[in-house]
């Protein structure tokens, strides 16, 4: 477990799962302390620069983080590209694995367990063919790139 001390509000502490956890929050400044970490969604950054990590597992882990840290800030002042850790290719490719008979369309309950194994929380529930239980490639690599773009987020102004 790595700790963070935090001057007169105790401690935070990283989970296994990356986490944040405070360890004592009765007082106020702790509240306020968990408040902050919360609003500027802290955890959720340090989730998505871990699992781009892990997934690129580059030579120079802190020049890769720097790096990331540099892109997310570029994506805040200039909507550039967000850092995606998953490209069209891959998400073609979750969705042939889905599609295995080639119909050219997954079922809702695919779609849903497919966005959330790419780390997508919270997505359309009511996408493009969710009528007829049919999500075309188009629409599920629409709505994955919006759910990583949001999941990403977490670095807006």
């Amino acid at each position: 477990k790595a700790v963070v001390s935090t001057q007169s509000t105790g401690h935070y502490y990283i989970t296994n799962n990356l986490r944040l956890v405070m360890t004592s929050m009765p007082n106020p400044k702790s509240q306020m302390a968990e408040a902050y970490v919360q609003k500027h969604r802290i955890p959720e950054l340090f989730e998505n620069m871990t699992a781009a990590l892990i997934h690129s597992q580059p030579e120079n882990a802190k020049k890769f983080m720097i790096k990331y840290l540099e892109t997310l800030k570029e994506y805040r002042d200039e909507k550039g590209n967000y850092p995606a850790m998953f490209t069209d290719a891959n998400m073609t490719a979750v969705f042939g694995m889905l599609d295995v008979t080639n119909k050219g369309y997954i079922s809702m309950e695919q779609y849903r367990s497919a966005l959330k194994t790419l780390g997508v929380k919270k997505y359309n529930a009511r996408p493009e063919g969710s009528d007829k239980d049919q999500i075309s490639l188009v629409t599920f690599i629409t709505e994955a790139k919006q759910g990583l773009e949001l999941a990403s987020s977490n670095f807006a102004k």
